[in-house]
């Protein structure tokens, strides 16, 4: 249902702002709107900043100065998301240049200052956590019947949720305020992008207690919400974080539903050409199907991702799949497989690249040896060498000797 009702209320302000054109400030309050409803979310980007970047045309003409300041609260929005806090800094400052005296506006700016603060380290962290937790007490003070002042309220119990994340432990009642606000705002097409914002902070929360069941419903929100707004990036990350607490669970019911996710996050990565997440797609299908006893399908996994690196020439990837390889055989007892693997990609690069590739996979030999001791994985060596030995002595005595 929230899937129909968003996109028809985005449709009716599509509508609006073409049927407004010509008469300048009712197509002003449309772009505007739609500038502020298009949902933001982690991947989903270009349709907002074309929305802002549309509407700032038209508002740098006919617009109102609360108007302008209000597509620069948006724009700053974007930049947190896009994480060039130093511009998202700059749209709030200019706010203030635009409606000095608007004190709804202005309390939004700096509640929304707070929350970039908070990305930028302890330091900052500190003076915006006790900025936001005064904010929080000033709630009841707020006219709740004020678009704005609802806007606000919305952002300091966003806001004060962040800063709980930080607490040791986690501040309940700032979540318990965050579950209150989402439950209310449900449903509400307008909201859309807060919703899934304070979704994935639940998220955060419920996985940093160790809460897999309550992790699990909250990301099933955050994957329902990038589905209904059509974000294919978006909806591949929630599911690959869905599948790897659905594997943390580990009960057969689980991690059914983990292969699920990854196989259509696998295929949704491929179908839009999101060569990143289908890698991370291959590394979390391979982790489901060694979970599940299968070490060889997770193996031909990895094989498929080391094979793309080799084709892209990209090292640190081919590396990475060839350790993955390493422990998953490691993991099934076969330690002997496990250094084959890593002996035979070592040599394999080192002739590509013609160059001493071996610093490169020392770290996973290291971690082989961890796991199997230093006496067992050199006797492994001692064993493979001979082997080759033997093999080359057999191949210099067909040639020497054909009918040998």
């Amino acid at each position: 249902m929230l899937a129909y009702t968003l996109m028809a209320s985005l449709d009716e302000v599509r509508a609006q702002v073409a049927a407004t054109r010509g008469d300048d400030h009712a197509h002003a309050r449309a772009v505007l709107e739609l500038a502020e409803r298009e949902p933001l979310l982690g991947n989903r980007i270009a349709p907002v900043k074309a929305a802002i970047d549309g509407a700032a045309v038209v508002l740098d003409r006919v617009g109102s100065p609360e108007q302008r300041a209000r597509l620069l609260l948006r724009l700053a929005s974007l930049k947190i998301v896009e994480t060039d806090y130093d511009g998202a800094d700059k749209a709030l400052h200019a706010v203030g240049d635009q409606v000095p005296d608007h004190e709804a506006l202005r309390f939004l700016t700096g509640v929304r200052a707070c929350r970039i603060a908070l990305r930028r380290g302890p330091e900052d962290r500190n003076v915006a956590r006790d900025m936001l937790l005064a904010s929080a007490a000033r709630l009841p003070d707020f006219d709740t019947h004020d678009t704005i002042w609802q806007r606000v309220t919305s952002e300091v119990v966003l806001g004060a949720a962040e800063v709980g994340l930080h607490d040791e432990p986690s501040d309940a009642a700032a979540f318990a305020a965050l579950d209150e606000l989402l439950d209310a705002l449900a449903g509400d097409p307008a909201q859309i992008d807060l919703v899934f914002w304070g979704t994935q902070l639940r998220a955060t929360y419920w996985m940093s207690l160790g809460d897999g069941p309550k992790t699990v419903a909250a990301l099933r929100a955050v994957l329902k919400i990038a589905r209904e707004v059509n974000s294919p990036a978006d909806e591949v990350e929630a599911r690959l974080a869905l599948a790897g607490v659905l594997v943390e669970l580990g009960d057969a019911i689980s991690l059914d539903e983990a292969a699920h996710h990854v196989q259509i996050g696998r295929d949704r990565a491929l179908a839009h050409n999101l060569s990143t997440l289908h890698q991370a797609a291959l590394i979390a299908q391979a982790g489901v199907l060694s979970h599940q006893g299968k070490t060889a399908g997770a193996i031909d996994r990895m094989l498929e991702l080391a094979r793309s690196a080799a084709e892209a020439q990209d090292v640190p990837r081919y590396v990475a799949a060839v350790g993955i390889m390493a422990d998953l055989y490691a993991r099934s007892g076969d330690a002997v497989a496990a250094f084959r693997t890593i002996a035979e990609s070592n040599h394999a690069l080192s002739q590509a690249t013609r160059s001493d590739a071996t610093p490169l996979f020392r770290p996973l030999l290291a971690a082989l040896r961890d796991r199997i001791g230093s006496e067992r994985l050199e006797q492994i060596a001692a064993d493979i060498a001979k082997a080759s030995r033997l093999s080359r002595e057999l191949d210099e005595k067909r040639v020497n000797n054909p009918t040998g």
